[in-house]
């Protein structure tokens, strides 16, 4: 019988740290809503293209605890059709509630729900 040699590969620590970030940033770039979640934990702010975050931002999140000119200023980069469908998506408001209405009373509508959800919720 004879011993068996390992197959792994041996590198530095450095050429494991660097496989690992570059792994990392593979996967950031293919899995948008977890660069999303990953940014959110870290003390800053990061703008991302609204095509991109309509797919995963929360509205709830953009507006609560917001006064309403930060969150209009948060919802300002989307499209009418966007805002549409996040409002949908975070059941703040159906197709019939949002028919016709302009892209300003589509965000006022947004924050007047997300306020009244977290009001009920707090009780």
């Amino acid at each position: 019988m004879t011993d068996d040699v390992s197959s792994e590969i041996s590198v530095d620590a450095m050429e494991a740290v660097d496989a690992f970030l570059d792994a990392l940033r593979r996967e950031l770039h293919a899995n948008p809503e977890l660069t999303y979640r990953v940014l959110k934990a870290l003390p800053t702010n990061v703008h991302f293209l609204t095509a991109d975050a309509v797919k995963f931002v929360n509205p709830i999140e953009l507006i609560a605890d917001q006064s309403r000119d930060v969150a209009i200023e948060r919802l300002d980069g989307f499209t009418l059709a966007e805002l549409k469908k996040m409002a949908q998506g975070a059941n703040l408001a159906t197709s019939t509630d949002l028919k016709g209405l302009s892209k300003d009373q589509i965000q006022d509508l947004m924050i007047n729900r997300t306020h009244a959800k977290i009001g009920e919720r707090r009780f």
